[in-house]
């Protein structure tokens, strides 16, 4: 019965969070470079990693990928569909995968450098595939594409990212003194 208490209650949990990083996501927050918005979907996916880990913060940041691709308004802006996933700022979105996970895997190290370079290489990662999509879709070349829709982002991105991460740690803090284990990390 143990089990599948905490099954129900992980379930919960994904669900829960990831709605408010739906939320969180779908609200602008200002300018934008050739149609690539400043958005809080960068804080609201390194949160769902650094809440969840990297199991479920990847499993919840896939969920909100799909609720836009079924069309749900989530995208920034309250957009949703294919057309947003697969237009010109979808790959920052695809992207988001790599920041759930390498952020939740960051949970698991004891190693200061790996905590904060793998979260980093996340970010890193999903600036990538932004600036892959975007160049191919607007014809660009790599490095116009980075300068135009990446390097003007990475500072408000990178505080975002230490921003999630200390929320998440007071979240987590307050859901176990409430005695909600949010968290399984092997030892």
């Amino acid at each position: 019965m143990n089990e599948t208490k905490n099954k129900t209650v992980t379930i919960v949990l994904i669900g829960m969070f990831t709605a408010i990083a739906a939320v969180i996501s779908a609200l602008p927050i200002g300018f934008q470079i050739l149609g690539v918005p400043a958005t809080l979907q960068t804080f609201a996916m390194a949160f769902l990693g650094f809440m969840l880990g990297k199991k479920n913060g990847t499993v919840a940041v896939a969920i909100y990928i799909l609720l836009g691709l079924a069309g749900v308004p989530v995208y920034n802006g309250f957009a949703g569909g294919p057309s947003v996933l697969f237009g010109m700022t979808g790959g920052f979105i695809w992207g988001f995968l790599f920041i759930g996970f390498l952020c939740g895997l960051s949970l698991e190290c004891k190693n200061i450098i790996l905590k904060i370079l793998l979260p980093l290489a996340g970010l890193i990662l999903c600036h990538v595939a932004g600036v892959i999509q975007f160049g191919l879709i607007m014809d660009m070349k790599i490095w116009p594409a980075a300068s135009a829709v990446s390097l003007p982002y990475l500072p408000k991105d990178i505080l975002s990212m230490v921003i999630a991460y200390f929320m998440a740690f007071s979240v987590r803090k307050a859901l176990a003194a409430s005695k909600i284990q949010v968290l399984q990390i092997a030892k």
